[in-house]
C-alpha cells in the first residue's frame, strides 16, 4: 500500500527511530513513512534503509551513527537485540547479563572473531569495519543466534515494537526503500520525492 498526504506528517509524529539526512520540509525535502510487517504481523527484527542519498545531502546522521559504542546483550540463552543495524566502525558491546557461561563467536567472512568463554556479569568488545551482515553465534548454546548489519552510509532504522519507521529531510528525488530481514532476505521498494514537504507512505510485507 502506497500513499502519498502531506497530512500524514502530523499524523505520525510518534516515537520511532528516525534518519534526519539533509535539511527540513521547508527546504525542498519530505518523507517516507511505513510499517514493515511478516505474514501481517508487525516486524522489529529488520532493518529498513534508505537507498540512494547522494553523500553530500547526509547533512545530520541517524541518532546510531553518533553510538561509538552500541549493546547486544546475551539473555535468558538469547540475543538481544537479536538484529542490530549499526555504522562501519562502530564497537559493539557483549554483556553476559545471563546466569551461565557464553563464547560469543562469528565466522562471517564480513567479520570473523572469537572472544572466549566468559562468565555472568562480564563483557566483551568488538568493532565492526565492513560492511556487511555479521552472523553472531555462541558455541556453548547453539540455539543462540542474532545478526549485525553494519551499514555504510547513516540512512538505516529498526522499526519500533508495532513495525514503524520514518525517515524525513529526505532531498527531493528518486529513492528505494531497502527491507532485510534475517530469513527472508531483501525486499525492495522506490519511490520520488517532488514537493517539499511530500510524505511517501510504503508499507513492506515479507
Amino acid at each position: 500500500m502506497r500513499i502519498i498526504s502531506l497530512l500524514l506528517a502530523a499524523a505520525l509524529s510518534i516515537g520511532i527511530n528516525v534518519a534526519a539526512l539533509a535539511a527540513g520540509p521547508d527546504e525542498n525535502s519530505g518523507a517516507v513513512v511505513g510499517t514493515v510487517t511478516v505474514s501481517g504481523h508487525p516486524a522489529s527484527d529488520v532493518v529498513v534503509s534508505l537507498e540512494g542519498i547522494p553523500p553530500s545531502s547526509q547533512k545530520i546522521p541517524h541518532p546510531a551513527a553518533d553510538q561509538q559504542q552500541v549493546t547486544m546483550a546475551q539473555r535468558d540463552l538469547k540475543f538481544f537485540p537479536s538484529v542490530l543495524p549499526v555504522m562501519v566502525g562502530t564497537t559493539v558491546e557483549f554483556p553476559n547479563d545471563d546466569h551461565v557461561w557464553h563464547n560469543i563467536y562469528s565466522d562471517t567472512t564480513v567479520k570473523k572473531f572469537d572472544l572466549g568463554l566468559y562468565g555472568p556479569g562480564k563483557s566483551k568488545t568488538v568493532t565492526f569495519d565492513t560492511p556487511g551482515v555479521v552472523r553472531i553465534l555462541c558455541n556453548v548454546h547453539p540455539t543462540m543466534v542474532a545478526y549485525i548489519v553494519v551499514e555504510d552510509h547513516p540512512n538505516f532504522a529498526s522499526p519500533d515494537a508495532r513495525g514503524n519507521y520514518r525517515f524525513e529531510g529526505i532531498p527531493l528525488g528518486s529513492y528505494h526503500v531497502q527491507v532485510w530481514h534475517p530469513s527472508l532476505g531483501v525486499k525492495t521498494e522506490s519511490f520520488r520525492l517532488e514537493r517539499a514537504g511530500e510524505v511517501e507512505r510504503i508499507d513492506v510485507n515479507l
